[in-house]
């Protein structure tokens, strides 16, 4: 695993803030942050032929707790037969406690409602910040580190694949505002803190985690 760069703190710093910015705003019911969502909701949800609809729906859907719970799991049972301890800590933290009962706790204390409109799919819970958004982040994000890292002698393939897992990053959370069930302002808040908690967990498992390595 890699240690945390000097830009990679200063993106980690900058995602702190917009994270922050973004709590102040849907806490006191800013102007600015309902202007920034429904700009974004009119940008983003038009109406689109029913296939590429069904297509964002299975999109949202894989990021639903169920699938997401398996993938982490397998990727946790190769890296453990692998005897990449610290890799699968690295993983199971970000994913199961992180985006699962971190993002919970922020849910409730925040406890914002969700948009009622138009929705595609089923919701609940409360809105901020985007579950599916801050999973995605930590999920693929924590694959973009391991595999940044494994890969760092095979530029082509390295850069493919994060390329790949960044744009599945960005298309999680935009079929969360296209289906309906978020603001525009849950998704970026969810990126983030994902994005802080990620940085948070490598580089406190790249000081004290080499006894599991």
């Amino acid at each position: 695993m890699p240690p945390i760069s000097h830009l990679r703190w200063r993106f980690t710093l900058g995602a702190g803030i917009i994270f922050l910015l973004d709590l102040i705003g849907v806490v006191y019911q800013q102007t600015w942050l309902a202007w920034f969502d429904q700009a974004v909701i009119g940008l983003v949800r038009h109406p689109l032929p029913h296939g590429l609809t069904q297509a964002i729906i299975t999109i949202t859907k894989s990021g639903n707790p169920q699938p997401v719970t398996w993938i982490t799991l397998i990727i946790i049972a190769i890296l453990v037969i692998a005897r990449r301890y610290r890799d699968a800590l690295f993983l199971g933290w970000n994913v199961l406690v992180w985006a699962g009962i971190g993002n919970s706790i922020i849910k409730h204390v925040v406890r914002r409602d969700r948009p009622t409109v138009d929705r595609l799919v089923a919701a609940s819970s409360y809105s901020f910040p985007s579950g599916h958004s801050i999973t995605a982040m930590l999920l693929w994000g924590t694959l973009i580190v391991l595999l940044g890292w494994y890969l760092r002698r095979h530029h082509y393939c390295r850069w493919l694949l994060i390329g790949v897992l960044s744009v599945w990053i960005v298309f999680i959370g935009l079929s969360r505002i296209y289906v309906g069930v978020h603001y525009p302002s849950d998704v970026v808040a969810g990126w983030s803190i994902g994005f802080v908690l990620l940085t948070v967990t490598q580089w406190y498992l790249t000081r004290h985690g080499d006894d599991l390595s």
